[in-house]
């Protein structure tokens, strides 16, 4: 499929390179050419996301990495430790270094299912708001290990707050493509 799709667009671009080299240009022709590249794009990107999804369970056994849950897990974890008001510095610390380890660890290395699933736009919004949340992750992590109680939970909270965002994103992304 794929070399079929890479032959239709070479085709076609050269096909409306022609119809668009002619004086008078050959209007019909070239808007059925780029019309056909259109098409051959379409399927390109079709058969990517297809190829991706089978490198993926077979790389893994488990099938498609699951984002939302992966992002659901990190702030479920953020959640109970802003909600425990006795954690202290190695709580904290220990906490989110099983985050960065883990999970964030996990997402960062699949993040290239994201632009495959979602195209651009939905990459660059989660990939940005994950970074943004992951900051906040070492900022507290760093809070933690230096001492600052205050600052860590800060960090932690503003964390909370950004994943719960990712989380919405990365919802409202699914049921889009589902549709």
């Amino acid at each position: 499929m794929a070399m079929f799709s890479y032959i239709l667009l070479t085709l076609s671009t050269v096909a409306a390179c022609l119809f668009a080299a002619r004086i008078p240009v050959m209007t019909a022709p070239l808007a059925a050419s780029v019309l056909v590249m259109a098409v051959a794009v379409l399927l390109m990107r079709r058969g990517y996301k297809a190829r991706l999804a089978r490198e993926m369970a077979s790389e893994s056994g488990r099938g498609i990495f699951d984002f939302a849950a992966s992002a659901r897990g990190v702030l479920q974890t953020l959640e109970r430790l802003e909600s425990d008001e006795q954690a202290g510095c190695g709580q904290i610390h220990r906490e989110l270094d099983r985050l960065v380890d883990g999970a964030l660890f996990d997402f960062a290395e699949a993040r290239e299912g994201l632009l495959a699933l979602h195209g651009f736009g939905g990459f660059a919004r989660v990939v940005g708001e994950f970074s943004r949340g992951e900051r906040a992750v070492n900022r507290g992590w760093s809070a933690a290990v230096d001492g600052y109680p205050c600052e860590a939970r800060a960090s932690v909270a503003r964390a909370r707050e950004i994943f719960a965002g990712l989380v919405d994103e990365l919802e409202r992304l699914r049921r889009q493509s589902s549709r």
